[in-house]
C-alpha cells in the first residue's frame, strides 16, 4: 500500500509540473518549479528526468530550463477531437459575443479545473486570465460552478477535501457556502461570479447538456465590472442561458 501511495504521489506531482507551463511561462527551471510546488529540488529533478525520457518535457540546452515536449503535441490531437464535438457551436458563440459585446467562452470540467475549449474575443477586449487551453480552478469561475453544481455529491466532496483556493477578493473559501451556492445554481440554472477569479471581472455561465441530459460543458460571458454592471446582469443571464439551450440542442438535448 505504501508503494502504491508513493507512486500515486509521483504521478500527481508530475502532472502538477506539466500544469505549470503556460503561455506566460513556457520555460521553467528546477528552482522555479520547486518553489511554486513546494517540492524538494531533488524530487523535481527526478520527476523531470522521467518526463523528459517520455517526451513530455525537453531541456533548453542554452539556459538549462525545461519546456513542454512533443508528446504533448500528440495528446493535443486527442483534445482536438474533443473540441470537434462542439465545433457546430461556434456560430452560437459568435452571436452571443455580438449581442453581449463581451468575451465568450465554451469550457469543460477536468477534475477540479475548467479548461477553455473556445474563446470569442469582443471588440473592446481587456486582459483576462483566459485563453484556449488555459485552465482555472472550478470554484472561482462561473463556468466551473455551473458544471460542478450538476456533478455527483462525491465529486464535490472530493474537491472540498482539497481545500478551496483564494484568487480574487470574493473567492469562496468556506465549504458550506460553496455547497449552498451550488444548490442555488442547480435551481436557477446559471451562475454569476463577481471578483472571484480576479478583482474587477464578472462572469456569467449556463450549463450545456448532451443528448442524455448530462451537463458536459458551459458557456460563459466574461467582462469588466465597469461594463457588466448589476443592471446589465439580468439581460446577460438571459443571453447566456439562451445560447446554452441552443448548443445543447445541437448536441441532441431535448428539453
Amino acid at each position: 500500500m505504501e508503494k502504491i501511495d508513493s507512486t500515486l504521489s509521483s504521478v500527481k506531482n508530475g502532472l502538477r509540473i506539466l500544469r505549470l507551463f503556460s503561455v506566460e511561462a513556457p520555460e521553467l527551471g528546477i528552482t522555479e518549479i520547486s518553489k511554486q510546488l513546494g517540492l524538494h529540488k531533488t524530487t523535481v529533478h527526478r520527476l523531470l528526468a522521467v518526463l523528459e525520457k517520455e517526451g513530455f518535457v525537453e531541456k533548453n540546452k542554452k539556459n538549462r530550463k525545461y519546456r513542454l515536449g512533443l508528446s504533448i503535441l500528440h495528446l493535443s490531437g486527442v483534445v482536438d477531437l474533443h473540441t470537434e464535438i462542439f465545433k457546430d457551436a461556434l456560430p452560437v458563440l459568435h452571436a452571443l459575443m455580438n449581442e453581449s459585446e463581451e468575451a465568450v467562452h465554451l469550457s469543460v470540467l477536468e477534475d477540479d479545473r475548467i479548461v477553455y475549449l473556445y474563446k470569442i474575443e469582443c471588440p473592446h477586449p481587456v486582459r483576462l486570465l483566459s485563453y484556449i487551453g488555459r485552465s482555472n480552478p472550478c470554484t472561482c469561475t462561473s463556468s466551473g460552478k455551473v458544471m460542478l453544481a450538476f456533478r455527483p455529491k462525491a465529486t464535490v466532496e472530493n474537491i472540498l477535501r482539497r481545500g478551496l483556493p483564494k484568487y480574487g477578493p470574493n473567492s469562496v473559501t468556506d465549504p458550506k457556502e460553496l455547497v449552498s451556492q451550488l444548490a442555488a445554481i442547480r435551481q436557477k440554472g446559471y451562475a454569476v461570479c463577481i471578483d472571484e477569479l480576479h478583482e474587477g471581472a464578472t462572469s456569467i455561465a449556463a450549463p450545456i447538456r448532451d443528448y442524455s441530459g448530462e451537463v458536459v460543458a458551459a458557456v460563459s460571458i466574461v467582462g469588466p465590472n465597469q461594463r457588466i454592471t448589476p443592471a446589465a446582469i439580468p439581460r446577460l443571464i438571459g443571453l447566456a442561458c439562451q445560447a446554452a439551450r441552443e448548443i445543447s440542442s445541437l448536441l441532441g438535448y431535448c428539453d
